[in-house]
């Protein structure tokens, strides 16, 4: 049973992003196979791309402190930190959500299946999830070490044990967070607005942490031996963690061994304690008091436009995975704005006064790649669930079902891109004529993206899913959504860098806009045509 229960979980965190469409074999297996090898190319462009990220920043650090023989256990030290924060911020808001509010939390408890079983696939299925996190980070930073001081069998038999023993101290930090977050969810009646909250804090000092790494890294080669003293007395798990992996301690294996499993097992008995009392007790609801007053109607068209926010809004999980590239579009026009004499601009551009020529189509690639990252469409349809059988026997058509969702992508793009413009034509002092070319050279390509979203989880939606996670992180119209972003980026502003000694800036983002349009005009439609086709297939 526990075998059945971890394989089950496990393909839900990694596998479940496949359309659950119920067409022929023979068809299903050949749109299969084209699909595990996008998705297997788009992993393997992704790890590769994190992979040597790392490797290339730390690369001076392995190689300055492994050869100072006082500082040598810093370096792993540090692999420790970042092994733990990786694992940690990866699955903080994952433990309460597949633990706590999986789907099938009440048909589980329902059946003869031990709880400890429940919980012991679930707690395992966060470990292998941890794990990859743990590689996708540490594989590259011990590489670089052996890269530059000759490759040991034993540092690596040790530091391998030790980033095993860090993945469990790592999630017996996120278990007592999960339960924490999912007990408070229990009691407090705005529950959603603190995940909001807290969601929002840990992506912005990750934004902060990586957009001043390189600083970090600096001072981390300049004041060594100031930050070994402060690991050292602040952080003894990392520095027995670094010592282990240098001079073969034992003790400090057995230590960090302690600190690790110790907690680990505390935290699964404080989950399995009240594990049955969070998972199936109600959050907790304002009462209010009724008032007469006259009904007041709306058209379908309005009333899903304002399911679609209500969901958005009410899942912080869904803002923080859906809506990144808006928060990010606002943060660094706020940053260019207030810090852009800090940043070098003034400099960059009397280093090469063409720059100022081709200015505004950099300005609308970036803007461009943010507004790509806002997908919100790519997992709306999946999200209905079981649900879609209920919306499709109402009086609904397929124009308002596609309108809402669509909408929502767009909005949620057009009011950051908005908000961007007015905090960039402060910052870089663009021309009006100029700010407006851009700004709907961005607008038009926001809306294009918006159809590509949408049309990526048309094609493949996934209504059978345990947790809304599933589909919000893993799903494999998400993924498509994202690859097909970056490639309509490069492919609407990079042939500018091709035809600059020929076109102005300016004319070319005019030809973009229109030409994304027109495209938009393709899109309305298929959705007119086949698209209501294809809604009336769509079945649980």
């Amino acid at each position: 049973m526990f075998k059945t229960l971890l394989k089950i979980n496990v393909q839900s965190l990694f596998l479940s992003m496949f359309s659950n469409s119920k067409e022929k074999e023979k068809k299903r297996k050949k749109r299969s196979v084209f699909i595990y090898v996008l998705i297997g190319l788009l992993a393997v462009y992704i790890v590769a791309a994190v992979v040597a990220g790392v490797a290339l920043m730390f690369s001076p650090v392995a190689k300055a402190f492994g050869s100072l023989p006082e500082l040598e256990w810093l370096y792993f030290a540090l692999a420790g930190i970042l092994v733990f924060m990786l694992t940690f911020v990866g699955s903080v808001f994952s433990t309460q959500n597949l633990i706590f509010k999986a789907k099938d939390n009440e048909l589980l408890l329902s059946m003869p299946v031990p709880t400890s079983y429940i919980l012991a696939s679930r707690v395992a299925s966060l470990l292998v999830l941890d794990l990859f996190y743990a590689v996708l980070i540490g594989a590259p930073l011990i590489g670089v070490y052996f890269y530059h001081h000759g490759f040991s069998a034993e540092i690596l038999a040790v530091y391998i044990v030790c980033v095993l023993l860090t993945v469990v101290f790592s999630a017996a930090v996120t278990a007592f967070c999960g339960w924490a977050i999912a007990l408070i969810s229990t009691k407090f009646k705005k529950s959603n607005v603190l995940q909001i909250i807290l969601s929002l804090g840990f992506f912005g000092a990750y934004m902060v942490f990586a957009m001043n790494m390189q600083t970090y890294l600096e001072k981390l080669l300049t004041n060594g031996e100031s930050i070994a003293a402060a690991v050292k007395k602040a952080m003894p798990v990392f520095y027995w963690f670094g010592t282990a992996c240098v001079n073969s301690e034992l003790k400090s294996v057995a230590l960090l061994a302690v600190t690790a499993i110790v907690p680990f097992i505390l935290g699964c008995v404080l989950i399995s304690k009240s594990f049955i009392k969070i998972a199936t007790t109600k959050k907790a609801e304002n009462k209010k008091k009724y008032v007469a007053r006259e009904l007041s109607a709306s058209s379908a068209k309005v009333a899903l436009l304002k399911k679609e926010f209500a969901r958005f809004f009410s899942m912080p999980m869904y803002i923080l995975n859906s809506a990144t590239g808006s928060l990010m579009l606002i943060l660094f026009a706020i940053i260019i704005t207030v810090k852009g004499d800090g940043m070098g601009l003034e400099m960059m551009f009397a280093a090469d006064p063409e720059i100022a020529e081709y200015l505004p189509v950099i300005i609308a690639l970036a803007v461009g790649f943010c507004s790509s990252m806002c997908n919100p469409a790519a997992s709306s349809i999946s999200l209905e669930g079981s649900r879609i059988n209920v919306l499709r026997s109402m009086p609904v058509n397929s124009d308002d079902f596609y309108f809402a969702k669509y909408m929502v992508n767009f909005i949620v793009g057009f009011v950051p891109t908005t908000i961007a413009f007015v905090f960039l034509s402060v910052g870089l002092g663009i021309g009006f004529s100029t700010l407006i070319t851009v700004y709907v050279s961005a607008v038009s390509f926001l809306a294009l993206t918006s159809f590509i979203n949408l049309t990526a989880n048309l094609m493949m939606p996934r209504f059978s899913w345990q947790n809304e996670m599933v589909v919000i992180k893993q799903g494999g119209a998400v993924l498509i959504a994202m690859l097909s972003g970056i490639a309509s980026t490069a492919t609407a502003y990079a042939p500018f860098f091709l035809l600059k000694k020929y076109m102005d800036s300016e004319i070319y983002l005019l030809i973009q806009s229109a030409v994304c349009l027109a495209i938009c005009l393709g899109f309305i439609k298929f959705y007119k045509t086949s698209g209501r086709t294809r809604f009336e297939r769509m079945n649980a």
